[in-house]
């Protein structure tokens, strides 16, 4: 994971840093764009021989958006003479990701990374795709039984599972939980939601499980709304497992001036950097990192190593680590050294 860090920490001091978009206030900026374009179009210079795609999930979400910036930024900073890369946003929207997979085929596109909205639903494109003799990849989620189609992901089970086992120890006797969860049919958000019930579920008898929702809707509004209906109907709630921390963030910010909940726990995924600075001001109780820097990194150089015919496939997970209170500064020392996190912010919350 060093030699990770070291990449990433040298690439980027070649590379312009350009921070995330917040999940609640990029919707405008994306509906702004033509019709699912996104910011990371350019041009290899020089005679390039290869053209690669990248089709984000939905870049109004934090992760999302955090991890189409790396992209950009190490194709920048190591792949600019060697091939042109585009992104562009589906917006969270199934049919038109598929739309855009489908267009890039007919485009010419020599790889496709997707980053799948309902891994069901991009699964017979990615097929398409295989067999028009593109680079078919998948990431975060990686959709793992296309036949000649590649992936690079975190185990999702695993996130959710380290988590749980957390929850299982931390979670007050008799406490009253909620579930929150999104994205319904996307492999990463149901497979954490699924190790939650397989653990803590399981192994906390003694718990109430007040509420569980998958919110159809993957927005802070939406997020926070649900919250807030758990608060009218259910009072009192000492901890919130979800999978993602922007629906722990949400939940957080609703009931933040309430006393009643000044004890509550808040579980989630991702280590944004805005996580991160919540668990040291202790406003969460744990995330998970999925590196946005590694995944990009993996993915490019996948990309590049089957187009020069290096790697006939390429089948990788990447590391999950637990982040709380014990071990958040380490992290939060490594994003002031990349540039994703100030010294001021981190200062602020010391």
């Amino acid at each position: 994971m060093k030699n990770v860090w070291k990449k990433t920490i040298s690439a980027m001091l070649c590379a312009g840093m350009v921070l995330s978009m917040a999940a609640c206030g990029s919707k405008e900026d994306s509906a702004a764009k033509d019709d699912s374009t996104a910011k990371g179009e350019a041009e290899a210079s020089g005679d390039e021989e290869y053209k690669v795609l990248y089709v984000s999930r939905n870049q109004a979400d934090t992760f999302a958006a955090r991890l189409s910036s790396d992209f950009q930024k190490y194709w920048e900073s190591t792949y600019k003479d060697k091939f042109s890369f585009d992104i562009q946003d589906a917006q969270a929207d199934s049919d038109k990701e598929n739309q855009i997979i489908e267009q890039a085929i007919t485009a010419g596109y020599d790889a496709i990374i997707v980053q799948p909205n309902d891994s069901d639903s991009q699964t017979p494109y990615v097929k398409q795709g295989v067999e028009a003799g593109v680079k078919m990849l998948t990431t975060n989620a990686g959709i793992r039984d296309i036949d000649g189609a590649s992936w690079i992901d975190a185990d999702p089970y695993e996130q959710g599972k380290v988590i749980a086992e957390l929850a299982v120890e931390k979670v007050p006797q008799n406490a009253k939980v909620a579930i929150m969860s999104c994205n319904p049919g996307n492999l990463h958000t149901e497979s954490r939601l699924q190790a939650y019930k397989d653990i803590f579920v399981a192994e906390r008898p003694d718990v109430e499980i007040v509420a569980e929702k998958i919110c159809a809707q993957s927005d802070q509004a939406t997020f926070m709304q649900t919250m807030e209906d758990w608060v009218q109907a259910y009072g009192k709630i000492d901890a919130v497992l979800t999978i993602g921390d922007d629906l722990a963030k949400a939940c957080y910010e609703v009931v933040k001036d309430d006393p009643t909940f000044a004890e509550t726990q808040y579980y989630a995924v991702d280590a944004n950097p805005d996580a991160l600075l919540r668990i040291k001001a202790g406003q969460q109780t744990a995330t998970v990192m999925q590196d946005t820097q590694e995944l990009a990194q993996k993915n490019l150089d996948a990309a590049y190593q089957l187009l020069t015919g290096e790697k006939d496939m390429v089948e990788e997970t990447i590391e999950t680590i637990l982040i709380t209170e014990e071990n958040v500064d380490e992290y939060i020392e490594k994003y002031i050294e990349i540039g994703i996190i100030t010294q001021e912010e981190y200062d602020a919350v010391k």
